[in-house]
């Protein structure tokens, strides 16, 4: 019965699953591009729609109408930033595991500064994004793996744009 109970998920990898190599730092890597592409769309129209570059139709959803007319309802799905927050956690989580497997000897230091760098301004361009469409939000630089992760809400400061641009500046050309 215990054998029964104790099974492995089927649509998931464990911890001891990932990060083991550098194909799996590239599937990683092709896998925040997949997320990345998801914002694609989300971009597009909050960026033309409320530049007022597009223009709804009698067709148009009625949250596409709420953009337009920049009478936006807080159930409207366009202004939900956790697509956002998704890229950005892959990105966290891939960075810290980066870092570790360059410690443990699984990267060349030249296979690490490649793909840290493609994740790294990914994450940034992302925050850019978040700057732009949001008054402030949380600027969260380290992966949430559990509920423990996110109770010391101090840890993850809530920024302005200005203040956003500084941390940018400074996290990008450190790279």
């Amino acid at each position: 019965c215990e054998e029964y109970l104790d099974t492995q998920p089927q649509d998931e990898l464990s911890g001891d699953q990932v990060y083991r190599n550098v194909y799996d730092a590239d599937a990683a890597v092709l896998g925040i591009y997949g997320k990345f592409m998801g914002l694609a769309s989300k971009y597009v129209i909050l960026n033309e729609m409320r530049a007022d570059l597009m223009t709804t139709t009698a067709n148009s959803d009625p949250y596409l109408k709420e953009l337009s007319e920049q009478n936006i309802s807080a159930e409207n799905p366009y202004i939900n930033p956790k697509d956002y927050y998704v890229v950005i956690q892959n990105c966290n989580d891939a960075l810290a595991n980066f870092d570790i497997m360059l410690a443990d000897k699984k990267f060349t230091q030249t296979q690490y500064d490649q793909r840290y760098a493609d994740v790294a301004c990914i994450r940034s361009w992302v925050y850019l994004q978040l700057g732009i469409q949001y008054d402030t939000f949380f600027y969260i630089t380290k992966p949430i793996a559990t509920i423990d992760d996110i109770k010391n809400i101090s840890e993850y400061p809530r920024l302005s744009f200005d203040q956003l641009i500084d941390e940018l500046v400074k996290f990008t050309e450190g790279l």
